[in-house]
């Protein structure tokens, strides 16, 4: 994983992965470099791409790692899982200043702000509410709407793999558990930006609006994105708590602890004590 979110180990997109190491397999490449000032970290991302030799088909390698690392039980519903992790991740809306601005390392754990901050947002850091920043070439509704697309995939894989945790082997359980939340974690994220790219640009119409109804609308955005993030923020609890390893990267350290994950549902209850004044 790199820069478009470095707030888990690995990213469960292995068919992206797979259909990269069957093209350079057929290239007269005899090296390659695998990660750059982060990622590269112990995973079934890079078993992958070390189990390839030249002429394998992606598919055959694929089903072999997920044997291997998952079990037969549940091989078929991880490869599933793997597959439309991987087609939504496509529509990440990928642009330097998306991957360095914008609010996805942060997630749920980023503050809505009912006024705007009028800071700016730091690479790979604070995102604040910087939505300029954010959605860098991109129009804000598109910028917003190719974030939810690329959390929609990801939001299928988990429930391919709730159904595979059912059935696990005993012996891969632990394997399984780790793969089910870091796919859950990039759910959250992604999604998390999308609802405060939501909020944002809503609030920020909502002062600059001249009538009645376009700040009526905009306070029915920011309601239900304030709705929205608070279920997020409540799912990330779940699995920040269980899992060190989520919402850490190895040059940043911690984006965020969970305590951070309390101190943004709190600014959702200002959100909303606010929107029921207007």
């Amino acid at each position: 994983s790199t820069w478009e979110l470095s707030i888990v180990p690995a990213i469960p997109a292995l068919d992206l992965v797979a259909q990269h190491a069957e093209n350079l397999s057929q290239q007269d490449v005899n090296g390659v470099m695998l990660s750059w000032s982060l990622g590269g970290y112990p995973s079934e991302n890079l078993k992958l791409f070390q189990s390839f030799n030249r002429g394998e088909r992606a598919d055959n390698v694929l089903n072999d790692l997920a044997t291997s690392e998952y079990g037969t039980e549940v091989a078929t519903l991880v490869c599933d899982a793997w597959r439309v992790c991987s087609d939504s991740f496509k529509e990440y809306p990928y642009h330097n200043g998306v991957v360095y601005f914008g609010p996805q390392h942060m997630g749920p754990s980023n503050p809505l702000l009912v006024k705007p901050s009028g800071f700016s947002s730091t690479m790979v850091g604070q995102p604040h509410d910087d939505i300029r920043k954010w959605r860098a070439v991109y129009p804000a509704n598109i910028w917003i709407q190719q974030m939810e697309r690329a959390a929609t995939g990801f939001a299928k894989g988990v429930e391919l793999l709730m159904l595979a945790r059912e059935v696990v082997n005993e012996q891969y359980s632990a394997q399984l558990e780790s793969l089910y939340r870091r796919a859950e974690a990039v759910r959250i994220h992604l999604q998390s930006a999308a609802e405060q790219g939501r909020f944002v640009d809503a609030r920020d119409n909502y002062y600059f609006a001249r009538n009645s109804a376009t700040r009526s609308e905009c306070i029915k955005i920011m309601r239900e994105a304030c709705a929205a993030e608070k279920k997020l923020i409540i799912d990330a609890m779940q699995v920040v708590t269980r899992d060190s390893s989520i919402g850490y990267e190895s040059s940043n350290h911690y984006f965020y602890l969970p305590i951070d994950l309390l101190e943004a549902y709190i600014s959702i209850l200002h959100a909303e004590r606010w929107l029921e004044s207007l």
